[in-house]
């Protein structure tokens, strides 16, 4: 199992998002899907993408079996807890976001608590943060710039060179 944050997905569906970057999403999803692996939306990072687009956008996610929507439960609680408490006694509370309000710590809390509590081992992430304390947390992490292009759409580039002077008087015979 892996998890998207909510950057992502907004990323995914956003037509401000550059072609190569929803072509990059896209492939993963497809890839994802084709492995049958489920991809989590934890429900913090569900919140998360409806403060910035149309709820009735997620609708394109629910129902798809590659897609679960994780909620906050009692098994994610507890993951959340010992994480903050490991925070806590370690004397970095932030878990090395230092910069981050302390409401956004605990909410990059809940959204790793969430996705260890349904046995994923990936995030998928825009959020620096996020990864960093994924990462902490034993968990790989990717942003779209560590994603792979789709072979199918990767076209090759033709570099054009003008040759002037003799070499082209030469050229041209």
């Amino acid at each position: 199992m892996v998890a998207f944050d909510a950057g992502i997905l907004i990323k995914l569906l956003d037509p401000r998002t550059s072609e190569e970057d929803r072509d990059k999403i896209s492939y993963l999803i497809s890839v994802l899907q084709k492995d049958k692996v489920k991809i989590i939306i934890p429900t913090p990072a569900v919140s998360e993408f409806y403060v910035k687009a149309d709820p009735g956008v997620l609708d394109a996610f629910k129902g798809k079996a590659a897609f679960l929507i994780a909620s906050f439960d009692e098994k994610s609680a507890i993951e959340c807890a010992l994480s903050v408490s490991a925070a806590k006694r370690s004397g970095h509370k932030k878990a090395g976001q230092q910069e981050a309000t302390w409401a956004k710590v605990k909410f990059d809390h809940q959204i790793v608590a969430i996705a260890k509590a349904n046995q994923a081992d990936t995030i998928y992430s825009e959020d620096r943060g996020l990864r960093s304390f994924a990462t902490a947390q034993g968990l790989q992490t990717f942003s779209i710039a560590d994603l792979p292009e789709n072979p199918a759409s990767a076209q090759k580039k033709l570099e054009l060179v003008v040759v002037t002077g003799p070499l082209a008087q030469e050229a041209r015979g």
